[in-house]
C-alpha cells in the first residue's frame, strides 16, 4: 500500500474509533457469536463517516485505481466497519466508474486472500456491490459469479448465489439460478444452505412456481432450517415442514 494510502486508512480507523461504543461493539459480536471484531461503530454511522472522510480529503479528485485500491484495503482490515466502509466506497462512488472486469478481479482476489470469513461482511460484499454488479453487467457477470461455486472457499461459494437475488424477478437468470443451487444444494455446509435459501425465499415472492419447483427438485438435499425459515411464503410451507421431520 503506498504511504499517502496508510495514511488514509488510519485516519478513516481513527474516525471509527472516535465515536465507537463499547456496548454497541458487544452486541455485535455476540451476535456474530465472536468470529469477527467490531468496533462499535453502527451502520448509518460508518456511512455517514465514510462520506465524511471522503470529503475531507478530495478523494474523488484520485483516479478511480486509487479509490478502488483504498477501498480494498479497508476491506483487508480485521474490523467488521472497516470491511463495511470499503465495501460502502465501492457501492456508492465507484461501482458506476469502474468496469466489471476491475471489480470481479478485486473481488476474486479478495476471496483468494481469505479476507471474508463471516457471513455478515460476505453478504454486505454481495448484496451492496456483487448484485448490483450483475444488474449492470448482465449475463457475463452473472456467469463469472455463478462460476464462483465451485471455489476452494466457502464464503466465494455462498457469493456464487447470494447477490443473485437481485435479479429474482428477471427470468433471463432463473436458468443460471437453478443450475447454480443444484449445484450448491448438496453441501450441508449451513451458510452454503442458507446462502440458497435466502434466494428461494426471495424467488418465492415473485415466481413461486419457479421457487416451488426448486424446493421440489432439492427437497432431500435442502436442510430443515432452509425449509422452516425459507419457504415460508410457498403455499406448501406447512407441508414441507412436515415431510422434513417425517
Amino acid at each position: 500500500m503506498q504511504p499517502g494510502h496508510a495514511r488514509l486508512v488510519r485516519d478513516l480507523q481513527q474516525r471509527l474509533r472516535s465515536v465507537a461504543d463499547p456496548r454497541t461493539k458487544a452486541w455485535f459480536e455476540n451476535y456474530l457469536k465472536h468470529v469477527i471484531s467490531y468496533r462499535g461503530v453502527k451502520t448509518p454511522v460508518v456511512a455517514r463517516i465514510v462520506d465524511e472522510w471522503r470529503s475531507a480529503h478530495e478523494l474523488q479528485n484520485l483516479p478511480d485505481g486509487d479509490q478502488l485500491r483504498l477501498a480494498d484495503r479497508l476491506i483487508r482490515e480485521g474490523h467488521a466497519e472497516d470491511k463495511f466502509a470499503g465495501t460502502l466506497y465501492i457501492q456508492k462512488h465507484l461501482l458506476r466508474l469502474v468496469d466489471e472486469a476491475t471489480l470481479l478481479t478485486t473481488a476474486e482476489e479478495l476471496f483468494a486472500d481469505r479476507v471474508f470469513f463471516d457471513w455478515s461482511t460476505t453478504d454486505w460484499f454481495s448484496v451492496r456491490v456483487l448484485g448490483p454488479l450483475i444488474v449492470r453487467g448482465g449475463q457475463v457477470v452473472a456467469e463469472r459469479i455463478a462460476g464462483w461455486r465451485t471455489a476452494p472457499d466457502l464464503w466465494q461459494r455462498r457469493s456464487s448465489i447470494v447477490p443473485f437475488r437481485a435479479v429474482v424477478r428477471d427470468g433471463e437468470y432463473h436458468p443460471l439460478i437453478e443450475e447454480t443451487i443444484g449445484m450448491l444444494v448438496t453441501e450441508r455446509a449451513r451458510f452454503i444452505q442458507t446462502g440458497v435459501g435466502w434466494v428461494i425465499s426471495d424467488l418465492s415472492r415473485v415466481h413461486p412456481g419457479v421457487a416451488s419447483a426448486l424446493v421440489e427438485r432439492h427437497f432431500d438435499d435442502l436442510s430443515a432450517e432452509v425449509i422452516r425459515r425459507h419457504t415460508k411464503y410457498l403455499a406448501d410451507h406447512a407441508g414441507y415442514k412436515k415431510r422434513k421431520r417425517g
